[in-house]
Formats: C-alpha cells, sequence, structure tokens
C-alpha cells in the first residue's frame, strides 16, 4: 500500500481526492495540509511515498513546495493537481509524474496510481486491495464489469443487458415471471414470450459467467431472484451513503461527499427503459435533495468554493433548476464577484428565455437588480 499526502488549500478539494485515491485499494491517505508549510514541518514524521501538490495557494506555490520536498526526501514521488494547465511544463521540470487537472474522474487516479505502482516497481496485486469481484455502475452509462476486468461485458443482445438492469433493480427480491415478461415483452402472447423469456435468461447467464461474475439466479413459486453477493454496485453504495437520516454536519459531510460523487448521470439514463423511470426519479431526488442539503451547509461554513462545486455539478444535471441557479448567483453576490454573477446571469436569462419562453424567478431577478444598486 503507498502512503499518500496532500496539500490543497481548499479541504473539500482534498475530500474528493482522498475518496479518489483510497477508492484505488492501492493508496492510503495518512496525512493532508491546507498550507505548505505544515507539510513541510510534518514530512520527516509521515515519509510518505508519493506527495499530491496543489499548485495555486497562498504564501508558497506546489511547484517550490515539491522543490522543497524533494530536498528533504528525495524519492517521494510528485503529482500535481490543480484547475490551471499553464504550469504544466514547469511541473515537469521539477520530474513529476504526473499532472492531473481539476475536475477529477476515477478513471485518472486509476491511470496515475497504476503509473506510480510501475515507477516504484511494486505489483499491482496489493495484499490489502479489496479483490475486485466485479462492479456494476447504473448512473450515467449502464456498465457492467467482470471480475478483475478494465472492460465493460457486451452483451450477445439488447434484451439479455435489459433483463439483467431489471432483475437488478430488484436484487435480492422475488419478481414473478408475469412481472418480468410484461416489463420487457408486453407486445407478446404468453407462448412467444415463454420462449423469449428462457432464451433471454440463458443468453445473460452466459455472459455473467464469462465475466468471472458470481452470482445466484433461481426460480422457485413462479418467481425468479437474482443475488450477486460479492459485486460492487454504485447504486447500493449511494443508498449506504445517501440514506442516512443524519443533518449534513461536520461529522458526516465526507460520507454525503461519497454518495455525491458516486451520482455521475441519471439512473440507466442512456437507456430508455420505460420500467426505470420511476426509479430514476426516486434516485434523482434523492441526489438533488442531497446536493442542496450539502452547498447550503458549505454556504454556512463560507466555504463558497465547495459551494459551487456542488451547484454547478446540480446544474450539469439539471440545467433549469431555479433554485440551484439562484443559490450559485448568490454565492457569488456575497463574494461580490460582480463580473462572473453578471456574466451567469445573462447565461440564466438566455436560456430560460429560448428554451421556456420565459424569465427567470422573480428572486433571481431581485438579486440581479440587488447587485446594481
Amino acid at each position: 500500500m503507498l502512503k499518500a499526502i496532500i496539500v490543497d488549500n481548499e479541504e473539500p478539494a482534498i475530500n474528493v481526492l482522498k475518496l479518489l485515491l483510497e477508492r484505488t485499494g492501492q493508496v492510503t491517505v495518512i496525512d493532508s495540509f491546507l498550507s505548505a508549510a505544515d507539510a513541510l514541518a510534518s514530512l520527516k514524521r509521515v515519509k510518505p511515498d508519493v506527495a499530491f501538490l496543489d499548485i495555486e495557494m497562498p504564501e508558497t506555490n506546489g511547484l517550490e513546495l515539491a522543490e522543497n520536498i524533494l530536498a528533504i526526501i528525495s524519492d517521494v514521488e510528485i503529482i500535481f493537481v490543480t484547475a490551471y494547465d499553464q504550469y504544466a511544463l514547469n511541473a515537469f521540470r521539477v520530474n513529476a509524474l504526473d499532472y492531473l487537472l481539476k475536475p477529477l474522474t476515477f478513471e485518472d487516479i486509476e491511470q496515475t496510481v497504476a503509473r506510480l505502482i510501475k515507477r516504484k516497481g511494486l505489483s499491482a496485486g496489493s495484499e490489502h486491495k479489496p479483490p475486485d469481484n466485479g462492479r456494476i455502475c447504473c448512473f450515467g452509462k449502464f456498465l457492467v464489469y467482470g471480475a478483475a476486468s478494465k472492460r465493460p461485458v457486451k452483451w450477445r443482445t439488447s434484451k439479455a443487458e435489459e433483463l439483467f438492469a431489471y432483475m437488478l433493480q430488484n436484487l435480492d427480491r422475488e419478481v414473478p415471471k408475469w412481472r418480468i415478461c410484461e416489463a420487457l415483452w408486453p407486445e407478446y402472447n404468453a407462448e412467444k414470450v415463454d420462449i423469449q423469456l428462457h432464451t433471454t435468461i440463458y443468453k445473460m447467464k452466459k455472459v455473467l459467467s464469462s465475466a468471472n461474475i458470481k452470482f445466484d439466479f433461481s426460480f422457485i413459486n413462479g418467481c425468479y431472484w437474482l443475488s450477486l453477493p460479492q459485486v460492487g454496485i454504485d447504486t447500493v453504495e449511494f443508498e449506504s451513503y445517501a440514506s442516512s437520516s443524519l443533518p449534513v454536519e461536520e461529522g458526516t459531510v465526507e460520507t454525503y461527499e461519497k454518495a455525491l460523487l458516486l451520482y455521475k448521470g441519471d439512473y440507466l439514463e442512456d437507456n430508455g427503459y420505460l420500467w426505470s423511470l420511476p426509479q430514476k426519479s426516486a434516485y434523482a431526488q434523492k441526489y438533488y435533495k442531497l446536493a442542496f442539503s450539502m452547498a447550503r451547509y458549505y454556504m454556512t461554513k463560507n466555504d463558497y468554493a465547495a459551494a459551487e462545486r456542488i451547484l454547478q455539478n446540480i446544474l450539469e444535471k439539471f440545467p433549469f433548476s431555479e433554485v440551484a441557479h439562484e443559490l450559485l448567483l448568490k454565492c457569488y453576490f456575497v463574494q461580490k464577484n460582480q463580473v462572473t454573477f453578471v456574466t451567469h446571469y445573462q447565461a440564466v436569462r438566455e436560456l430560460f428565455k429560448t428554451e421556456l419562453g420565459i424569465e427567470p424567478s422573480k428572486s433571481i431577478q431581485a438579486l440581479y437588480n440587488g447587485i446594481h444598486r
């Protein structure tokens, strides 16, 4: 297991990077710092294998910090994580292993960690890494990965894929045969649909077995049952993080950040399954409610950078959310960022006028009028 430190003057950025790194199973974040001075003071104590550094920080920037770190411990790998690309050339002059641009994705981190392991001459199969028994992504594009596989499975037919998605939505529950047939083949007669169902089940099971995914698919008393005891599923993880009744506060914010990170898009958004629409709406509402709670929490803490990050993520998924637009404008208003405020307001006004034929809400217009007094 590689030991890492993170240095960034924005705590939410540290939390997101930490989640992504530890999700790989190859890196443990042993400490994090909001200032370069604190990082240097603790360097000999923590003895990291790798340092993830922001570049634009108060007092000492990341490039200077990298040189100071290497002067103390020469074999520390340096990886820069920044929102700006103009420092790339200077970054590699200090022999940085990688230069990552925010916002980060898990795929970015996986590639960087693979390079890090190779540079360190380590085996990717760390004894501390949890076994990869396959994983399933339902938020955004529906993707099913086999055990220890980097590529999603290829379904023999679209109906085999749909059957698996349907049973996955009803995971560990008895599903009557007639309900499956009605959802997937509403236009077929009873005799023909029976043949279609059995053929599709056969093809679905063949794909799962070929991908080394452990599953239990059984038929008892007219009902089918699917269990995936060892497979990671993003919807299951999302529910485990987002279903807590605890308020957003210092002790729970990290857990809720994990939930937001999992929601990469609407549930099965590219598949168009009619039977999935109620569940799609339920997940969207849960994400929407949690994301707004998080944004408001960060605003009460005067952490407007974190609030803006979440609100912009909401707007990527729900571009017509007046609440999100209004909160984002309030962030700009409170920070007296007049240029950004006006630019965003004009973009919102044009969007609503062009796409919906309406003006923004009165409260949004009142904010705009307030900044021009």
